[in-house]
C-alpha cells in the first residue's frame, strides 16, 4: 500500500489516451474508499472507471464495447476471483493489452492467489515499494493491519493499514 501502484496504472492509461487509443478502466465495486465510479489515487487524482462485481463483468463490458479496445486497465486486482486470469488471457488473445495493479500479499504476509497467478502470466511485472511507516526507509513491501477483524478482504486506507518493511513487520507481530 502507498507505493504508487494506482498512480502507475493511471500513467499507463494516460499514455494510451494521448495516443488516441480506446481504453477501458475497471475497479472492483467493493472499493468505495474514495469514489464508487472512479479509480482514485491516495493523492486523490481520479479517473472514470467501470465498477464491476466480478471479473465476468470486465469481460461483459469488453465484449459490449463498440469498436476495438486497445487497452484494459484493472485496479485493485487482488479483490477479484481467480477466474480473472482466464479473462485476461482471453482479452489479450484478442490483441488487447491488459494492465493490472494490486497487492501481491495480504496483511498476514501471505500471497493473494489472484495476484500470484497474474504475476506468473504477466509479460512484465513492476514491483513497487513504499516508505515504511515505522522506520522511514524506502523498503516497505508489506501491509500491516492496525487492528485485525480477521477479514482478509477488508477495504481501507490509513485508518486500517500502514506500509511497513519486513523488519518492522516482524517487530510489530511480537
Amino acid at each position: 500500500m502507498y507505493s504508487g501502484k494506482t498512480t502507475e496504472l493511471l500513467n499507463f492509461a494516460e499514455i494510451y489516451e494521448i495516443g488516441r487509443k480506446n481504453i477501458l478502466l475497471f475497479k472492483p465495486r467493493i472499493d468505495e474508499r474514495y469514489s464508487k465510479e472512479h479509480i482514485v489515487t491516495h493523492k486523490l487524482f481520479k479517473v472514470d472507471a467501470i465498477p464491476v462485481n466480478s471479473a465476468d463483468g470486465i469481460l461483459a463490458h469488453y465484449e459490449n464495447f463498440k469498436g476495438k479496445v486497445d487497452g484494459v486497465f484493472v485496479d485493485e486486482v487482488h479483490f477479484f476471483e481467480t477466474n480473472i486470469c482466464t479473462i485476461v488471457r482471453q482479452i489479450t488473445q484478442y490483441g488487447t493489452d491488459v494492465y493490472c495493479a494490486g497487492l501481491d500479499m495480504n496483511y498476514l504476509w501471505e500471497p493473494f492467489e489472484t495476484t500470484a497467478l497474474l504475476l506468473a502470466m504477466a509479460d512484465e511485472v513492476i514491483k513497487k515499494k513504499a516508505v515504511c511507516e515505522i522506520c522511514g526507509e524506502y523498503k516497505a513491501t508489506l501491509s500491516f493491519k492496525k487492528k485485525s477483524n480477521g477479514n482478509i478482504f477488508d477495504v481501507g486506507g490509513k485508518e486500517k493499514y500502514i506500509a511497513v518493511c519486513k523488519e518492522c513487520y516482524s517487530k510489530l507481530q511480537k
